[in-house]
């Protein structure tokens, strides 16, 4: 049998006196909300999103800073970065 709106509303209004007879046992309020609780869990965590996002930024940076360094900068032809840097700790020395 598919259940559809219909079905389940005929079901529900010929066993209505059965549904107030038959208790729930001692612990179905805990059970359930334990399976909402964990449930809830495994659609709310951003987690793996925040760590892929952060990979992506580290790596656009990264490339970025590389690019930038080898083919953008006016002067990559006369001293490298290495080297300036290298000079101002000699400077400050």
């Amino acid at each position: 049998m598919i259940w559809t709106e219909q079905n389940i509303e005929t079901f529900i209004n010929e066993n209505k006196d059965k549904f107030s007879r038959c208790d729930p046992s001692i612990y179905h309020n805990d059970h359930f909300l334990l399976k909402l609780t964990l449930r809830f869990k495994k659609f709310i965590s951003i987690v793996p999103y925040l760590i892929r996002v952060l990979i992506v930024t580290i790596f656009i940076f990264s490339t970025s800073i590389y690019i930038w360094n080898n083919y953008i900068r006016k002067d990559r032809h006369e001293i490298t970065l290495k080297q300036k840097i290298e000079n101002i700790i000699h400077l400050k020395r």
